[in-house]
Formats: structure tokens, sequence, C-alpha cells
């Protein structure tokens, strides 16, 4: 018997040490360690990405060139090559901006649009870059080593398609030009919690999916998407050309007007989130 009562003080003993011990050490823990030991639901990181959309001077080509030399490269150098045949390119700018870029943004005359959208239930948007087109004829490659391809779309949306993700300490940003149709399409599709059916409109897009690049940002970084100054009849003159013609046949090729737009992209990493996504918020955010 006594043995028996020895043993379950022993047991209880123990058992107070460890339930004091991990006490203790919450107690004394920092505020980091605090949130990782606590048995409560933790909110989620919310990325916020930042876009800008903005018209560069005809008459500046020479500071428009520059920038890009200001660059470094983003993506694998096949996306880059691929991206090229396309009229377009990209490349990743660190704070402080070019003096001409910070110039263009302080420039009231030179900003079409610009955007904060957040990530939490979202996770993924369109950036359109141009107006409604009445028909375009549009010549892309899909790959480095098939002949190019070319098709006509009419009633539709040019745009760069966005979606973040934490990656280590800095973010994974993925892009692909992309065509949204005008018209909404409707889909029937199961509502959240499966319980029933609903519908829902959403518009058709067109996609590249060679062209998918991922790039890496920290929140210091700038990711900047246009036009090769020669891009003609392609996704380059699509996307950024600021005098795209609405209408173009197959007989009727005007020439290339030497205006472009450039689309800047930043990420935002809050410490912490509300349970929704905060509405799209248009205003010109970088005016640093």
């Amino acid at each position: 018997m006594h043995r028996g009562q020895t043993g379950i003080t022993l047991i209880v003993g123990l058992i107070l040490s460890i339930v004091c011990g991990c006490w203790q050490g919450a107690m004394t823990g920092t505020p980091g360690e605090l949130a990782g030991r606590s048995l409560l639901p933790q909110m989620p990181v919310m990325l916020a990405v930042e876009s800008l959309l903005l018209t560069c001077p005809s008459k500046e080509n020479a500071d428009y060139e520059a920038i890009w030399h200001s660059a470094r490269p983003a993506g694998l150098p096949e996306s880059n090559a691929l991206w090229c045949e396309n009229g377009l390119r990209l490349g990743v700018l660190r704070s402080p901006l070019p003096a001409p870029l910070q110039q263009w943004l302080e420039d009231e005359g030179t900003i079409p649009s610009g955007s904060l959208q957040t990530f939490h239930q979202r996770h993924e948007t369109f950036l359109a870059t141009t107006p409604v087109l009445e028909r375009y004829r549009l010549r892309w490659t899909a790959d480095l080593a098939a002949a190019a391809m070319e098709k006509e779309w009419a009633q539709i949306i040019g745009g760069i398609w966005v979606q973040p993700r934490l990656h280590k300490r800095s973010t994974l940003l993925i892009c692909e030009p992309r065509l949204q149709h005008a018209e909404q399409q409707s889909w029937i599709r199961p509502a959240a919690d499966a319980s029933r059916f609903v519908r829902s409109e959403e518009p058709l897009m067109e996609r590249f999916p060679t062209l998918q690049v991922e790039v890496e940002l920290t929140p210091e970084e700038y990711l900047i998407i246009g036009p090769l100054a020669n891009a003609n009849d392609n996704l380059g003159s699509l996307l950024f050309r600021t005098a795209a013609p609405t209408t173009r046949s197959a007989t009727a090729m005007e020439p290339a007007v030497a205006t472009w737009r450039l689309l800047l992209l930043r990420v935002h990493l809050p410490a912490s989130s509300a349970g929704q996504d905060l509405p799209e918020i248009s205003s010109p955010y970088l005016r640093r």
C-alpha cells in the first residue's frame, strides 16, 4: 500500500512539474515565441499587391530605355527570351527608383490608374492595361521552337494576371499575360459550404500559359512590366500601347506609335490580417 501511494505521489509530482515548467516557459517567452506556442488559431498573413499603370512620354525614349538598363533580369532566361519574342519584357527595380521613373510618378498626367488589392480570400487578380478593344488581330509565339500563331479577337481587354504567394522571407509573384472577354459568362458551382449550387458571373479568359513567370520580390523591390521599343502587332503592342487602335484588320495595318505604358507592381507583407479582403483601393501609391 505504501509503495502504491509513493508511486502515485511521484506521478502527480511529475505532472505538476511539467505543467509548471510549461507555464513558466510560456510566461517568460518572447512575443514571437508566445504566438508560436499559442493554442488559439493564428490569423494568416495577408499579402497586398500595389499596382500602378503609367504612361511614358513619347519624347523621352532615352529615359525609357535607361529605366530598363537599371532593372535586373526577372525570371528564367528561357522565359525572358519568350517574353521578348512576344514584344514584352520585365525586370526588378530596387528602391530608390531611377530618377526618370520617379519624375513620371510625380507627374499627374502620366498616371492613368493605380490600385491596392489584398489577398486573404482572394487568390488572384487581373490587372487590365487596355480599354475594351472592339477588334484586334494578334500574333504571338507560344514556343521558341514553333512558328508564330495569329488570331483575331473581338471585345477583349488586355492585362496581366497576378497571383502572389509567400516564399521564405519574400514573396513569389506569378504573372501571365492574358486577354479577358468583355462579356460575362454564367457558371453554376457549389457554394463554399457545399450546401447548394450558386450562379456566378465571371469573365472568360484567354490564357498564354507558356508565358507564365515567377518572380521573387522583397518589400523593397518593384516588378516592372512593359513592351519592347519595337513591339508591333504582338502582346507587347496590344497590352502596353497607349494609342492602340480599337479596330484593326489583317489588311489595314497601322504603324505603331512611340508611346508606351509601364506596369509597376510592389508587394506588401502586413503582420496580420482581417478575416476578409479589403475592397480594392484605386489611387496612386508609389509617390515615394
